[in-house]
C-alpha cells in the first residue's frame, strides 16, 4: 500500500526544494534530513538512495528510489513514529508568506488549474457552444 507522508517525504527530501521556505521551514527539513541519514548509516539501500544522482532530466526516478527505501527502514517503528512526528511539524513551517503553495487534495474529476501571476483570461475545458443566429 502506498503511504502518501512516507512518498512527500521522499519528495521533499530528493528534490531538497528549500526556495519559499521559512527559517522555522529550512530547520524542519533539515531536522528530517538529519532523522534519515542518521538512519541511513545503518541501512545501505536508504544511504544509496540518498546520494543517487537522478539518472532522467526530471529526477523522479530518485525520489521513487528513496520512497522505497524509506518504505523499508520504515519497518523499525521507533524510526517510524520519529520520521512521523518531525512530518506533522513540517508542513505548519514551512512556506513564507510571499511563497506560492498550490495544493490539490481529495478526489478531483475536472480540470485543475494553478498558478500565481496570471495576465489575461484562462479558459479550462471545451469552448463555450456558439448559439445559431435567429
Amino acid at each position: 500500500m502506498d503511504d502518501p507522508i512516507l512518498t512527500a517525504i521522499a519528495v521533499a527530501l530528493s528534490t531538497r526544494a528549500v526556495e519559499g521556505l521559512t527559517d522555522a521551514g529550512r530547520e524542519a527539513l533539515a531536522s528530517l534530513m538529519h532523522l534519515v541519514r542518521r538512519k541511513a548509516t545503518g541501512h545501505r539501500e536508504l544511504r544509496a538512495s540518498l546520494v543517487a544522482e537522478p539518472t532522467s532530466p526530471e529526477g523522479d526516478d530518485r525520489a521513487v528510489e528513496l520512497r522505497r527505501a524509506l518504505g523499508d527502514a520504515a519497518r523499525d517503528p521507533s524510526f517510524d513514529q520519529e520520521l512521523r512526528r518531525r512530518w506533522a511539524n513540517f508542513p505548519q513551517t514551512t512556506v513564507r508568506a510571499d511563497a506560492v503553495t498550490n495544493t490539490v487534495s481529495g478526489q478531483v474529476t475536472g480540470s485543475v488549474v494553478q498558478a500565481r501571476d496570471i495576465s489575461g483570461g484562462v479558459h479550462v475545458g471545451l469552448p463555450p457552444q456558439q448559439h445559431p443566429r435567429q
